[in-house]
Formats: structure tokens, sequence, C-alpha cells
């Protein structure tokens, strides 16, 4: 079997209602793709799509975003590591 750790970066999106949302990266996400770099340069009405097969989606307008919060660096999940081996 296949021994491969990816690390991720946990984020916690704050909404204006309260609602904080939680999300992750692969921790070796470059810069300008990052979770923190495309909430800062979206447009007003842009809606980002957080989640996966397994989980679920959600969609969340840039206009009800407070604030991210940076979280822990924790290693990819069993269910996450097969939802990515399936191209999800």
């Amino acid at each position: 079997m296949e021994q491969d750790v990816i690390m991720l970066q946990e984020y916690l999106i704050h909404l204006l209602d309260g609602t904080i949302i939680r999300c992750s990266e692969d921790y070796e996400t470059p810069n300008d793709q990052s979770v923190v770099t495309r909430v800062r340069k979206a447009a007003p009405t842009d809606v980002f799509t957080v989640g996966n097969a397994f989980d679920g989606y959600k969609y969340i307008p840039k206009s009800s975003i407070l604030y991210l919060e940076t979280g822990d660096v924790v290693e990819e999940s069993p269910a996450e590591r097969l939802l990515r081996k399936a191209g999800y």
C-alpha cells in the first residue's frame, strides 16, 4: 500500500451571521492559489465552493465572509485520501 502522507492547512471561515465553516487545503498549495489569496482577490459578487463529494458542498458568497482564521496543520484523513485517489 502506498504510504503518501498529505499535510493539510485548516482554515475557519467566519461568516457575517456567526456561522463558522471549516475547510482545508494541501499545505504545499502555492500562495497565489491558496484560500487566503483567492478570498482576498475575489470580487464582492464571487461565490466560493467548499467541500467534497463525501461531505457535500457549501456555496459561500464573498460578501458573507467576515474573516478567515488559520487553523492547524493536520494529516489528511483516510476518507479524504480515498476521495483524492478516486479523483474527487
